[in-house]
């Protein structure tokens, strides 16, 4: 039976099943040497941003991505992780052109959140996030540049990592480059810290038994009222005695402003002209979007960037002072119902990019881990931590995760998941 015929008899590709995954590539695994077993009987999903040999990246949009070249060769991440045995799935679903945090796409629809049936995947990673939670995948690569593999993977209750800024090399497509990042998801720390040794090649230890947290005040009044009591009684029944910067010490508002201008502006200077010539194809969220993107553009750009420049020198400070992490709520709650109104999305999305512009911003890696369940969906914790300490920062992950699901209350019980 010829691939395309038996794709399409696949249940993963049918209507309201699932929807994570697009249909070109499906099953059909790009060429690759095979030089070792790390990830053997792992089963792989990718982001539909990262060249795939042999495909076109569709990023999310038709129109886009029927005007793209056939990839000669496929992204460093795609390629070590087919050389090292996983096994090729298929191509997920992104939101259009990566520029999205919902997991909403106008062309494909929503990848079902099976972590929390009704509502939101999170974006724009939202296929990938989809698919690991499903079970579809045993992990699935992602990209981030403003929060799209930390988001999805508290709203789907997996683990997800945004790496150092830079660190890795790209996956083909340019959302924001001085933000862009690799990512992946998974749904262990173990199965995260396997992925990470093959594509960065440095493998995770143990973290230190005297693990250091840094903790924001402003951070935890951007959360839910329900999540700020977990945290805080998490924080007093582990002895999590962190060091405490005050309030008024991070201006979150201004920093997620700042990310929103300069990630806006760049994202103008490399679609600007496609979305000029074509954005009665984009969705209707998205193409207001890239109003604001176009608007971001015109801004004075330097006095943005010296905000930037700021949070990146006062974020390495406190790294290098203290010797510690952060420790904090992925996202200020849980992923919005599917039938939440537009207006309402974007105050969360205003809401969440306070959390998510503080790595961001700085170029920083973060973990996201599962921690609790708040009015039945998932939400999780995160480590940041400094510049190329990627391993180093899921090590704690893995540590803080065992410790904040390990001898929990009856009473809390319900809410871990």
């Amino acid at each position: 039976m010829p691939m395309l015929e038996k794709a399409a008899r696949n249940d993963l590709l049918q209507p309201g099943l699932g929807g994570a995954f697009v249909r070109e590539g499906f099953g059909t695994a790009p060429p690759f040497t095979p030089t070792g077993n790390a990830l053997a009987g792992m089963r792989m999903g990718v982001k539909d941003i990262f060249l795939v040999q042999g495909q076109r990246m569709g990023g999310g949009t038709p129109a886009w991505g029927a005007q793209q070249p056939i990839a000669q060769e496929s992204a460093p991440a795609v390629q070590l992780c087919l050389e090292a045995g996983a096994h090729w799935i298929g191509k997920t679903v992104t939101d259009e052109l990566a520029y999205s945090l919902a997991g909403i796409n106008h062309h494909y629809g929503m990848p079902h959140n099976a972590g929390a049936p009704g509502r939101l995947p999170g974006g724009s990673s939202s296929g990938s996030a989809a698919a690991v939670s499903a079970g579809d995948v045993d992990f699935a690569l992602g990209t981030d540049a403003g929060g799209s593999c930390r988001l999805p993977a508290s709203y789907c209750g997996i683990w997800g990592i945004r790496t150092t800024q830079g660190r890795l090399p790209g996956g083909g497509f340019k959302l924001a480059p001085s933000f862009d990042t690799v990512g992946w998801f998974a749904k262990s720390g173990e199965d995260m810290a396997r992925i990470h040794a093959v594509i960065d090649n440095e493998a995770v230890h143990e973290a230190q038994p005297d693990l250091q947290i840094l903790l924001f005040e402003d951070a935890l009044h951007v959360c839910d009222p329900d999540v700020r009591t977990m945290f805080m009684d998490d924080l007093q029944r582990l002895g999590l005695n962190g060091q405490w910067l005050p309030a008024g010490e991070l201006p979150l508002a201004h920093w997620a402003q700042t990310h929103r201008i300069l990630a806006g502006a760049e994202t103008w200077s490399i679609h600007g002209d496609w979305v000029t010539a074509h954005g009665a194809a984009l969705g209707a969220d998205v193409r207001a979007r890239f109003g604001f993107a176009s608007q971001a553009a015109q801004e004075d750009l330097a006095v943005w960037q010296l905000i930037r420049d700021a949070a990146t020198r006062m974020l390495g400070k406190l790294f290098a002072d203290t010797g510690a992490f952060v420790l904090l709520p992925t996202v200020p709650g849980p992923a919005p119902m599917c039938d939440t109104a537009a207006h309402g999305l974007q105050r969360m999305r205003e809401i969440a990019q306070q959390l998510l512009c503080i790595a961001g911003l700085a170029g920083l890696p973060q973990v996201s881990f599962p921690w609790r369940n708040v009015d039945g969906a998932p939400i999780g914790m995160s480590i940041i931590g400094p510049r190329d300490a990627d391993a180093q920062v899921l090590a704690a992950a893995i540590d803080c995760h065992k410790r904040m699901t390990t001898d929990v209350p009856a009473a809390a019980k319900d809410a871990i998941r």
